[in-house]
């Protein structure tokens, strides 16, 4: 009985034994399973020659899409490089763009991969000099810190790849700091927080800081341990890199200013569309990663892993010098002719045209068999084709009779290179008419071949209704009142039946006699959706005889109602616009002589005539004597020059000026008319006694005959 047991036991642990080896990486497996779309990588890189290099190529559930897998398991290391062909120019403007994945397991993720660029003699050999066991900290590229008794860093760099630029992407924190680390490769990464992007020079002295550290117990020891320079950083938590996502990276190269400018995660992961990212741009010094001045650079991806790991893949969208091409698109609103950018405004039922540009504009081969992959914008009516139009002339249909989700695929017929660059795919239809506002959020299409992949993304943006308002009179069309009087206008704008617009949503644009006046919010009222509103002209804004007043209604969505127009007659008027109350002479010294006293400027007398053309008007002028508080006389008289002749002003009407009305708003200045020998003037004679003197004169406007 007990040796069967015993048995069991045996064949149990037998069985778990097994079982181990070949558990399946779900993570890996997904992770190819949801590869965004990327390019063929034969021919394009090739895998290190060191017998140690576990890095391959590895095809993808994405059709045309292949990755370079760095590493997936414990204690690897994986170099990927370019082929002879595809070097780096780092005598041109390049650009390259990529995925890359780090894996799902976040703070347990290790180590990470760098993109590389060398020199180093060895070539598809280059290695970091691990001796028995790789390596972690290294990525594949950096030296090994092994030796604790190493108190430079000269051997340390020289065990790196040589002749060499490094950008990491280091998931896993190397920070110890202590006499017992010293020697065991876990110290490069310093006072970093958390993963992060960084770059440097693999190979240079300069790149790594020797720290000396010791201990006292059990006895007294002490050894070194590297600390290394990190540029360009790009940080984040344990979400940054290991997150279980694609994360998109661009770099692009000045050979100008010799720079180099990365961006990571510029492009959402689950849409493919573009979006911010984070920037830094590296200033290169080509002495030392091209010290012969060839201009070119064998480029390619490396990673290590100690006893932790992570799947660590790349997937390549554009590489340097073999296709340069980009895409565009542009939405017209051909009903207005308005090119729509994002965050614009379409209205329902508007014709609209939506256009793919494809641009090749270098390469070293032609970009043939392109594999057009579009999502069109929603809430848009296609038409049943769309067009596309070469560069060198040929044109092309693609029916949309097989459309589903707005998806639309199909290749290019014709090869696009340096004789014929452009390609333009044109989708014609219309704004879906709709009863309140929809908002179109941006689509992101690819343009696919075996050596390069573009992307387009188009705009968001918002269709609003188209809507007939109508506006109607509820004053009738025309009105008279009398000068001095306000006019009222009374409207009801009636919307589409199924609309939920309110009076509170609709601005009523005035115009009188041709001149804007100010907006207004139509009322809420008793009922917020009657339609109903108020006008109300002020009597100073009316002119006598005809006034024309025009009313329209918009709403929130930019609709227009019918414009109304309303007429104001107000009966034309003679009458004083002003006339001073009090009117004064200058205090004067009294000669004994006969004197003229001067007007001061407190004199008004304006005269309005809005009357028709042809009406006459008269004015005259009374007064009373000169007298005193206590009812003496002055000695002398007050008189109307009118430059031929002076006329003394009594209690009897006297007239002085007449006119004819010109149909306008005639305003006739009387005193402005005066000068110092014109108009009423003063007169004192000789024995004229000092005092204060006052009269009242009187001014009468007749409408003559």
């Amino acid at each position: 009985m007990k040796w069967r047991i015993w048995l069991g036991l045996i064949i149990g642990l037998g069985t778990v034994m097994l079982s181990g080896p070949v558990r399946a990486d779900t993570d890996y497996d997904n992770a190819l399973k949801s590869a965004p779309q990327g390019i063929s990588l034969e021919n394009i890189f090739t895998p290190g020659t060191t017998t140690n290099n576990q890095a391959v190529v590895v095809d993808t559930a994405t059709p045309g899409t292949q990755a370079a897998k760095v590493n997936n398991g414990k204690k690897q290391f994986g170099a990927l490089w370019s082929t002879t062909d595809n070097a780096f120019d780092l005598t041109k403007n390049e650009t390259a763009s990529m995925w890359l994945y780090f894996g799902n397991t976040g703070k347990k993720a290790a180590d990470g991969m760098a993109l590389v660029l060398q020199n180093d003699s060895r070539g598809l050999a280059a290695t970091p000099t691990f001796g028995k066991t790789v390596v972690g900290e290294t990525l594949g590229v950096w030296g090994v810190d092994t030796d604790k008794k190493q108190d430079n860093s000269q051997k340390l760099a020289a065990s790196a790849i040589q002749n060499s630029w490094a950008l990491e992407f280091d998931t896993h924190l190397n920070n110890s700091s202590n006499y017992s680390n010293a020697g065991s490769a876990d110290s490069f990464d310093g006072k970093l927080a958390g993963p992060h992007l960084a770059y440097n020079y693999p190979g240079e002295v300069e790149t790594y800081q020797m720290v000396k550290t010791s201990q006292i117990i059990p006895l007294p020891a002490s050894g070194y341990y590297a600390t290394q320079s990190h540029e360009g950083t790009i940080t984040g938590d344990y979400t940054l890199l290991a997150n279980g996502n694609w994360h998109h990276l661009t770099l692009k190269w000045n050979a100008d200013k010799q720079q180099m400018t990365y961006t990571f995660n510029d492009k959402n992961p689950a849409t493919g569309q573009d979006q911010v990212g984070i920037s830094q741009t590296a200033d290169l010094d080509l002495s030392k990663i091209d010290p012969t001045n060839s201009g070119q650079v064998r480029w390619g991806f490396t990673g290590a892993t100690g006893d932790s790991y992570e799947n660590n893949l790349v997937v390549m969208e554009k590489i340097p010098g073999l296709v340069d091409a980009q895409a565009a698109t542009t939405l017209t609103d051909k009903t207005t002719n308005q090119v729509i950018e994002s965050g614009d405004i379409v209205k329902g039922t508007h014709q609209v045209q939506l256009d793919y540009q494809l641009t090749y504009r270098d390469g070293k081969q032609s970009w043939k068999d392109v594999a057009a992959r579009i999502h069109l914008p929603s809430s848009l009516t296609y038409d049943q084709t769309a067009s596309i139009r070469y560069q060198n002339g040929q044109t092309a249909k693609v029916s949309l009779a097989e459309m589903t989700d707005n998806q639309v695929d199909f290749t290019l017929g014709e090869a696009l290179d340096n004789d014929n660059t452009t390609a333009t795919i044109s989708f014609t239809g219309q704004a879906n008419d709709i009863k309140a506002p929809v908002t179109v959020d941006a689509d992101s299409s690819s343009f696919t071949a075996v050596n390069g992949v573009v992307t387009a993304d188009t705009p968001s943006f918002t269709i609003n209704p188209t809507l007939e308002l109508s506006l109607f009179s509820l004053s009738g069309s025309s009105v008279q009142v009398e000068a001095g009087q306000a006019a009222t206008f009374k409207g009801l704008v009636v919307i589409p039946e199924g609309v939920d617009l309110h009076n509170t949503d609709m601005t009523v644009q005035p115009t009188l006699n041709d001149q804007p006046q100010a907006d207004f919010v139509m009322a809420a009222g008793d009922d917020n959706s009657s339609g109903r509103f108020d006008y109300t002209v002020n009597a100073n804004q009316l002119k006598a005889g005809t006034n024309t007043l025009e009313l329209k209604v918009t709403d929130p969505y930019g609709n227009v109602s019918n414009t109304v127009t309303y007429t104001i007659n107000v009966p034309g008027q003679l009458t004083f616009q002003e006339v001073s109350s009090k009117s004064t002479f200058a205090a004067t010294q009294l000669t004994g002589q006969h004197q003229t006293v001067k007007r001061t400027k407190d004199w008004q007398v304006k005269i309005l005539d809005t009357r028709a053309a042809g009406a006459q008007w008269s004015l005259q002028v009374m007064g009373t004597k000169f007298t005193t508080a206590d009812g003496r006389e002055l000695a002398g008289d007050l008189y109307y020059y009118d430059r031929d002749e002076k006329s003394p002003v009594t209690a009897t009407a006297m007239t002085v000026m007449s006119g004819v009305s010109s149909a306008q708003a005639d305003v006739t200045d009387v005193v402005g008319g005066w000068d110092d020998e014109a108009g009423l003037i003063l007169e004192v004679n000789g024995d004229a006694i000092q005092g204060e003197y006052q009269a009242e004169i009187t001014w009468t406007l007749n409408n003559v005959p």
